[in-house]
C-alpha cells in the first residue's frame, strides 16, 4: 500500500469523524426538539453507533480494502475532536434553525391543507347531513299525512266491525280469563321449582 493511499484513508477517516460529530449534533437536537423519553435514549444511542460503524467500515472498504490500522482511529479521533472543538457551536445553531424552519414549513403546509381541503370537506358533510335530516323529516311527514288520509274511509268500517264483534268478545271472555288463570298457575309452579332448597 503506497503513501498516497494512506493519506487518502486518513483524510477519509477525518471526514468520517466530522460526519459522526455532525450526525450526533443532529441526533441531540432532534431528541430535544421532539421530547424523546429518557428510557428511549439508550436504544437510539445503539442505532447511532451502529450507523456510525457502518459508515466507517464502508469508507474503509472503498479506500484501503477494509484494512484497520492505527491511523484509522487517529483520523476518526482528530475529526471528531476538531468538529466538537471548532464547528459544533455553529453547527448546533444551524441545525436548530433548520429544525425551526422545517417545523414552520410543515405547520404552514398543514394550515393550507386544512383550509383548502379539511374545512370545506367538514362543511360539505355537515350540510349534506342537514339536508338529509330535513328530507327525512319532510318524507316522514308526507307519509304520515298520506296514511291518515287513506285510513279515514276505513275508520268507520273498523268501528262498525268492532261493535259487531261485541257478542263474540263477550262469549270468548271466559276463555280468556281461564287462559290467564292457567298461565298464572303455571308461572307459580315454575317459581316453586326454580327456588333453591
Amino acid at each position: 500500500m503506497n503513501a498516497a493511499m494512506h493519506w487518502n484513508t486518513i483524510g477519509a477517516m477525518l471526514l468520517c469523524g466530522l460526519a459522526m460529530g455532525a450526525f450526533f449534533d443532529v441526533y441531540r437536537v432532534a431528541c430535544h426538539r421532539f421530547s424523546v423519553s429518557r428510557w428511549m435514549i439508550p436504544g437510539f444511542d445503539i442505532v447511532y453507533w451502529f450507523l456510525a460503524t457502518l459508515l466507517v467500515f464502508h469508507t474503509l472498504l472503498h479506500k484501503n480494502f477494509g484494512e484497520v490500522r492505527l491511523y484509522v482511529f487517529l483520523g476518526i479521533g482528530i475529526g471528531i475532536t476538531g468538529y466538537f472543538g471548532l464547528l459544533s457551536p455553529t453547527a448546533l445553531k444551524a441545525i436548530r434553525f433548520v429544525f425551526r424552519m422545517a417545523q414552520n414549513v410543515l405547520n404552514a403546509l398543514w394550515r393550507t391543507f386544512r383550509i383548502l381541503l379539511v374545512v370545506p370537506l367538514i362543511w360539505i358533510v355537515r350540510a349534506l347531513a342537514r339536508v338529509l335530516e330535513i328530507l327525512f323529516i319532510v318524507t316522514a311527514a308526507i307519509l304520515l299525512w298520506t296514511f291518515r288520509l287513506l285510513s279515514k274511509p276505513f275508520a268507520g268500517l273498523g268501528r262498525w266491525t268492532w261493535e259487531r264483534l261485541l257478542p263474540v268478545r263477550r262469549l270468548l271472555s271466559p276463555v280468556g280469563r281461564t287462559a290467564r288463570k292457567a298461565r298464572d298457575k303455571w308461572r307459580q309452579v315454575l317459581d316453586v321449582f326454580r327456588r333453591k332448597p
